[in-house]
């Protein structure tokens, strides 16, 4: 009897972790994949910590429109940058250990729903499949959306158990799933409608387990929209309550059945995309009607399960997102499932009309990360160690094309390897971008045998500094920069009265510095400056001035500093503009006895 049931129990659970061994060969490719984009400006959030004041401040204080994700942005890259560096595999790791555990999760509810166990493993197949899975998966940005699919299932789960047994120890786990939720994506608040409606269509007694659920959420509401300012100059993210919502619902629905995609990776798939919208869409949405006639509310309860976790991003009608349809095709997945378990081998044309579609195009997404990733890898471990072998010179990058500027420098990668210092060189990007060398810091680089040049070539970064001189130095004529690192020995001329010798990258000022920068600068552009506040000065008060008129003032705390003043358009035009800073107060050091204010590292219009 007990060799009886080792089987049985061996069986069952061998048939819950076939879909993690499943994913873990589809998704193979995607440890290959490197960073990208927003996870730079991730990366780096360790750079802005100094003091505990400052871990709390990069744990918990509102970022990136309002967010406050602690747990599957702040927490998941502060740990494993400081434990493994720039090395995304380790990330990737832990990423699909949770997307694991999903899976599970998500076959033990579909178990519960239907009473099927086949059921439950088909789901976490098909939601292994899904377009938006597959996107969160090659982006380590996106790990918000796989970890709020575990802990979403996880409550679920917690919850059927408590509704089975009474035992209270499930609902405390449903309740710390769901309130661990509020760190990974705010789309959370949606989960006691779910569990609401699943009692409601299910267990009518459990409906009074699942009102107080709605507390949290409320008051994270009313919190998120009344208390944390938000950023009101991106049209992105501005919200529309109108027709749009039933766009963007269709939309979402196309992407999540995948073969509305298949359309961009060759014409020979584009046929898919017919019956997919034409034959697949009405089969299940006749299918849900059908058995919920029969009050077999399963399906009906998937589809609106997926409706309730896309529901926050609707209104976002100028930033539909694939990503976020990583959590929001649960559901679709538990519709397809109990399709499958009751029409049986009738509904595998139906399937294959989801799969194939899905597996095409998870495909082609991981080739392309892999593609766009590679390079960018390549050029930051070339320029780690280039920066270190020539730590005096400028460093010019040429031939980069604009997605690679975009990839790499629009996040600020090159802080992540202390090349801050690296530019592109002159005439290879727009004018007023502030990342490109002046024609002037160039020439003068170029005359002191004072610059080196590289180029990414596949997948390498060679060294044409001999090809650049003799081609293109010559004719670089005199300008000023726009955008300073203030520890660049090529750019002194720039920095007025005020500033002290470079010290470890840095300047310090005194209680009033001056330096030039040259435009014309880009429409929208703002002067930046970053550095630190040391203990010792206390809170100081900052003005900035522009041509002798102040710019802002800013009250600033000891601690790291980033800030940024809004540049009047009558000085886009102009081609040299004087800064002036002014601190209300300075420190005397104990050593040489100077007055000093500020550690500034960079100072610019971008």
């Amino acid at each position: 009897m007990e060799a009886s049931m080792n089987r049985t129990r061996l069986k069952h659970w061998a048939a819950l972790l076939f879909p993690v061994l499943v994913s873990l060969l589809l998704y193979r490719r995607s440890f290959r994949i490197w960073f990208i984009a927003d996870d730079f400006a991730w990366l780096g959030l360790r750079l802005s910590i100094f003091s505990a004041s400052d871990l709390m401040t990069a744990l918990f204080a509102p970022m990136a429109q309002g967010t406050v994700r602690t747990l599957s942005e702040r927490m998941f890259f502060l740990a494993f940058e400081s434990t493994y560096g720039l090395e995304s595999l380790p990330m990737r790791v832990w990423m699909f250990l949770t997307l694991g555990v999903a899976e599970l999760l998500l076959a033990l509810v579909v178990r519960r729903l239907t009473g099927s166990l086949g059921a439950g493993v088909l789901a976490a197949l098909l939601w292994a499949l899904n377009f938006g899975v597959t996107v969160a998966m090659s982006w380590l940005s996106s790990y918000n959306q796989i970890l709020l699919s575990a802990l979403t299932l996880g409550a679920f789960y917690c919850f059927l158990r408590y509704a089975d047994g009474g035992e209270r120890r499930w609902l405390a786990g449903a309740w710390v799933c769901y309130l661990l939720g509020f760190g990974a994506l705010e789309s959370i608040v949606v989960l006691p409608g779910i569990l609401l409606a699943w009692a409601i269509l299910f267990e009518r007694r459990m409906v009074k387990a699942a009102l107080p659920l709605f507390v949290p959420a409320l008051a994270f509401v009313a919190w998120h929209f009344l208390l944390i300012p938000k950023t009101t100059d991106d049209p992105a993210y501005r919200m529309h309550f109108d027709s749009s919502l039933l766009a963007s619902v269709g939309i979402y629905w196309e992407w999540a059945l995948a073969a509305v995609r298949i359309r961009n990776f060759g014409p020979e798939w584009a046929w898919l995309e017919w019956p997919s919208r034409w034959v697949l869409t009405p089969a299940l949405l006749g299918f849900v009607g059908w058995r919920a006639a029969k009050r077999d509310f399963v399906p009906g309860f998937g589809l609106l399960t997926s409706l309730a976790l896309i529901a926050p991003m609707l209104p976002l009608r100028d930033h539909r997102t694939d990503y976020y349809l990583a959590s929001a095709s649960l559901g679709v997945t538990i519709a397809l499932a109990s399709m499958a378990l009751r029409l049986k081998w009738a509904a595998l044309p139906l399937l294959l009309l989801y799969a194939v579609p899905s597996f095409i195009v998870q495909g082609a997404t991981f080739e392309w990360y892999l593609m766009r990733t590679g390079p960018v890898r390549v050029l930051l471990r070339g320029l780690q160690h280039v920066v270190k072998t020539h730590p005096d010179k400028l460093i010019l990058l040429d031939g980069l094309d604009r997605d690679m500027q975009w990839t790499v420098l629009a996040d600020d990668a090159l802080r992540l390897v202390d090349a801050r210092g690296v530019r592109l060189a002159p005439g290879t990007t727009a004018p007023g971008n502030p990342m490109m060398a002046s024609a002037g810091t160039a020439r003068a680089a170029f005359e002191r045998d004072g610059v080196i040049v590289y180029r990414l070539e596949g997948a390498k970064l060679r060294d044409v500094t001999r090809e650049w001189e003799l081609g293109k130095a010559l004719a670089l004529t005199a300008g000023l920069a726009s955008d300073l690192r203030t520890g660049e020995a090529g750019d002194a001329g720039q920095f007025g009265e005020g500033w002290f010798p470079i010290e470890n990258g840095n300047r310090w000022m005194g209680k009033h510095a001056t330096v030039r920068l040259g435009g014309p600068f880009a429409e929208g552009a703002k002067l930046r400056v970053s550095g630190f506040v040391p203990p010792a000065l206390g809170p100081v008060e900052l003005t900035l001035n522009i041509n002798g008129e102040k710019a802002a003032g800013f009250t600033l705390q000891p601690g790291g500093l980033e800030l940024a003043a809004p540049l009047l358009g009558k000085y886009l035009s102009q081609t040299e503009l004087a800064i002036q800073l002014e601190v209300s107060k300075t420190v005397r050091t104990g050593q040489d006895g100077r007055e000093l204010s500020l550690v500034v590292a960079q100072i610019g219009i971008r």
